[in-house]
């Protein structure tokens, strides 16, 4: 699966390869408010790699043609700490 980054998705410094795990492999997800007409916007919560202990939150868009588009990436906030793990809140 391909992903595209905005220059959004790069302003917290999360490397690109720790979002794309992150997606692949989360713990949860919400659906959010079309950024676009056509899209579907979702914002995921998983580990940025299997050792890693802080979660991050990261927006993916998905357009009508199936690009998935990532425009933010950083470590997860009170915003989306409900959607963690009991064990790991």
């Amino acid at each position: 699966m391909r992903f595209e980054f905005t220059d959004s998705a790069d302003k917290h410094g999360i490397p690109h390869a720790d979002a794309e795990y992150a997606v692949m492999h989360h713990v949860d997800y919400e659906i959010l408010h079309p950024r676009r007409p056509g899209e579907q916007s979702f914002m995921f919560v998983g580990l940025p790699h299997a050792l890693a202990r802080r979660y991050l939150e990261v927006g993916v868009a998905v357009d009508g043609r199936g690009r998935r588009i990532v425009f933010h990436a950083m470590e997860v906030t009170d915003l989306y700490r409900h959607l963690l793990p009991p064990t790991d809140q």
